[in-house]
């Protein structure tokens, strides 16, 4: 089968079974900022695990893209990718643990073996096997011995997954396993997890699933590599060039780099900017040293191929990639310049000294570290990796730190302008809920004192009508001068009483609720105004894409 007949049979599956197909979230997990980028399917499901009952779903399924960026250093053997297509289903609030690892393993033997065709002489499985305070997963244990698969216990280093980030859902797993590689990831969550090792249990349990879309075709396919499937081998084979392990990072990293500059991540310095430049540079490095053939044509394959999300065009890339492509060119004469006055300078450096020569040439002028390394290997000197891998970490926390601040929440000062768009931001996504309905959930925003951002799902693009009708709807409410009034209550009990929570916020037991007359009520820190009508006008000033089923609208006051 090929990589979309697998997806669509999958989804189709699931579908059948009563669960909802929902779309992709954003590769920019914003209420996450503990990672730069999506890394699961789970994701953007994540607080609904500790909060079912304000999930917009119980059961979803997904294809889900995401970039691990943990993975680029392997990129270029036979399994790793830097982005790949995550195949998930999901079930929140689960009442009964063993119900739902009943369901689970039922429907994924039953997808394996009649949808997929795998004899079940090739499948065994593995099962948390209990370490520490964490007991055994033995429901999962007995309800495969019905199918009478090979079981293998693990302990928390294999089967135990979670959380994402720094705290979350977390739980045992089993997974499944085709020839003795493993295709799919059953997870069970049935604890959080709060950053500092302790594990609570939560009142009810969540199922998150992921299997490899890549890995999983090559498997059912007999391959061992990912390369060999198409269009992967087909890929490669363009770039005409005798470096097998040169033509897989290029793809790799064009292919990542395509879905990352589709969420508007341009190169930089910075966060996801930095990783964007690093895969980028290499790319560029690796083309001018292999002389390779046909990149553009490669590009456009790429994004072709896949048609089913929302991705930059091949214009729009190639600008990108061919303006980093002239600042890289020019850092290189200026940064070989500079490593040859430093050499002059020194001419008997420390490895020490050397192995910081190449994490500047690195951090500071955007090379990939191979030519850094090589470039100082020819001049005779040894770069102690170890060392280059701790500046590397350290520079990484430095980044991390950046965008938790950067992200930390939505709106970026008090200022009486930014107070009056965090008001209209509650008006905007009343009015888009009651025009194009409730399908619609806030997926991320930010507000400062010349507009705001309101991300939200939806799967189309919005008329020129349906965009008139909010901004309408809105002005009207700001005309009605609705009072916005505030009371504090229990979590539970605000939910209960109909107020919306923000996606991805963190509540204590004690909320603030805010209600604009009987038009809006979420859970909110706040600040507002008193009254609608001191918004003023309300307008749209644009409204676009952001990932596969998420929208964005620009809008401001004045």
């Amino acid at each position: 089968m090929t990589i979309q007949e697998i997806r669509d049979k999958f989804l189709e599956f699931y579908v059948r079974a009563d669960y909802k197909e929902f779309p992709a979230s954003s590769l920019i997990p914003e209420s996450d900022p503990s990672v730069l980028f999506t890394t699961a399917g789970m994701q953007q499901f994540k607080d609904f695990y500790e909060h079912p009952d304000v999930a917009p779903i119980s059961l979803a399924t997904t294809v889900q893209p995401v970039i691990r960026t943990s993975d680029i250093s392997e990129v270029g053997d036979d399994t790793h990718l830097t982005m790949f297509e995550m195949l998930g289903n999901f079930i929140l609030g689960a009442d009964m643990p063993r119900a739902l690892k009943e369901t689970a393993i039922d429907q994924a033997w039953e997808f394996v073996t009649n949808t997929l065709k795998v004899d079940p002489s090739r499948i065994t499985v593995t099962v948390f096997g209990g370490e520490g305070d964490v007991p055994p997963d033995t429901e999962s244990e007995e309800i495969w011995q019905k199918y009478n698969v090979k079981i293998t216990k693990e302990g928390k280093a294999d089967n135990f997954w979670g959380p994402t980030g720094d705290s979350g859902p977390c739980g045992p797993t089993t997974e499944i396993y085709i020839d003795g590689i493993e295709v799919w990831n059953l997870v069970f969550n049935q604890y959080i997890s709060q950053g500092d090792g302790s594990l609570n249990p939560l009142p009810k349990t969540g199922l998150d699933t992921g299997s490899g879309l890549e890995r999983l075709t090559a498997t059912l396919d007999g391959k061992t590599s990912v390369w060999d499937i198409e269009p992967f081998s087909i890929w490669t084979k363009l770039l005409q060039t005798k470096d097998k392990i040169g033509a897989r990072v290029v793809v790799d990293h064009l292919r990542a780099l395509i879905f990352i500059t589709s969420e508007n991540i341009l190169p930089g310095n910075k966060g996801r900017e930095y990783v964007a430049r690093r895969l980028m540079r290499k790319v560029i490095f690796l083309e001018k040293q292999l002389n390779l053939a046909n990149i553009e044509n490669l590009i456009g394959e790429i994004i072709a191929f896949h048609s089913n999300y929302t991705l930059i065009d091949k214009a729009g890339f190639m600008a990108v990639y061919n303006q980093e492509k002239k600042q890289f060119e020019t850092n290189l004469t200026k940064s070989i310049a500079y490593l040859e006055k430093w050499l002059l300078a020194k001419p008997s450096p420390t490895n020490a000294e050397i192995t910081e020569l190449a994490f500047n040439l690195y951090g500071s002028y955007g090379f990939p570290r191979e030519l850094v390394i090589d470039y100082l290997k020819q001049k005779g000197h040894q770069v102690d990796q170890s060392h280059f891998d701790n500046l590397f970490s350290k520079h990484q926390e430095v980044s991390r730190q950046g965008l938790e601040k950067q992200f930390k929440g939505g709106l970026a000062d008090n200022d009486p302008k930014t107070v009056k768009h965090h008001t209209a931001h509650h008006l905007l996504l009343a009015a888009l809920r009651k025009v194009l309905g409730d399908q619609v959930f806030q997926r991320g925003s930010n507000v400062n004192n010349e507009r705001l951002r309101l991300d939200f799902s939806y799967p189309t693009k919005l008329t020129v009508e349906q965009l008139s009708e909010v901004e309408t709807q809105v002005n009207e409410w700001i005309n009605q001068d609705l009072p916005v009034v505030s009371a504090e209550m229990n979590k539970d009990e605000a939910l209960k009483s109909g107020a919306m929570a923000e996606f991805g916020q963190k509540y204590g037991d004690t909320v603030t609720v805010y209600s604009i007359g009987d038009i809006s009520k979420e859970l909110c820190g706040g600040p507002h105004i008193s009254k609608t009508g001191e918004l003023g006008h309300f307008y749209i000033l644009k409204e676009e894409a952001v990932a596969q089923g998420i929208r964005r609208i620009k809008a401001r006051v004045e």
